[in-house]
């Protein structure tokens, strides 16, 4: 999982000790080449990637990442967290 969203490194390293599994669906992250969709990605929480706090940036499963995608995740919710 490669950093791309120019996250400093001290909120990274905070955020990788914290995530251990998904922040919306619970899953625990496996790594990529066992399923891309359990794997970690990064996440922000209000989809704005200029808003790099500890507050929106989070890890997330794959698959819920790609699920939420765009939506504002007040409306993501009301269709149903998870893979």
């Amino acid at each position: 999982m490669a950093n791309n969203w120019n996250i400093p490194a001290w909120i990274e390293k905070e955020v990788r000790g914290r995530g251990k599994v998904c922040v919306y669906c619970g899953v625990e992250f496996t790594p990529a080449k066992i399923s891309k969709k359990t794997a970690a990605s990064w996440e922000h929480i209000i989809n704005d990637a200029k808003i790099i706090t500890r507050e929106n940036i989070a890890l997330c499963c794959c698959g819920c990442n790609a699920s939420k995608g765009q939506k504002q995740l007040s409306v993501w919710l009301v269709i149903g967290v998870g893979p």
